[in-house]
């Protein structure tokens, strides 16, 4: 679907699902959720009539995610990457993609900031 140009990370994640507002009520016990990252896909993708049940586990770019080799546990690490770190990827079809910042307080340091990206066209 796409291939990687270039990476200045080389870390990234295809195990987690986005984080929904049941996420944040069960694993954080807020009374009142955010939408969080998968309430953000389904608003931007329902223009394209992709509902909630079609957005697969996301490409988590610069999430640095490690498995436990004896017990299997998955563990967020702080991410590798660093300010001026980026992924160029070329699409090799026709794509909808979305795009959204994690949300997870606790995974920030409480602290949010945007999403630099630039689609650069043929």
């Amino acid at each position: 679907m796409f291939e990687i140009i270039e990476d200045t990370v080389g870390r990234h994640d295809f195990l987690l699902t986005p984080c929904s507002s049941d996420t944040f009520r069960i694993i954080y016990g807020h009374e009142h959720p955010h939408r969080g990252c998968f309430g953000n896909l389904e608003a931007a993708l329902k223009e394209f009539g992709i509902t909630g049940d079609e957005i697969p586990t996301a490409f988590n770019v610069f999430m640095n995610v490690v498995v436990n080799g004896e017990t299997g546990e998955l563990k967020v690490d702080p991410p590798k990457s660093k300010a001026g770190d980026y992924i160029i990827v070329k699409a090799e079809m026709d794509l909808i993609i979305g795009l959204t910042a994690c949300s997870a307080e606790q995974s920030n340091n409480y602290s949010f900031k945007p999403i630099h990206y630039q689609i650069i066209s043929p």
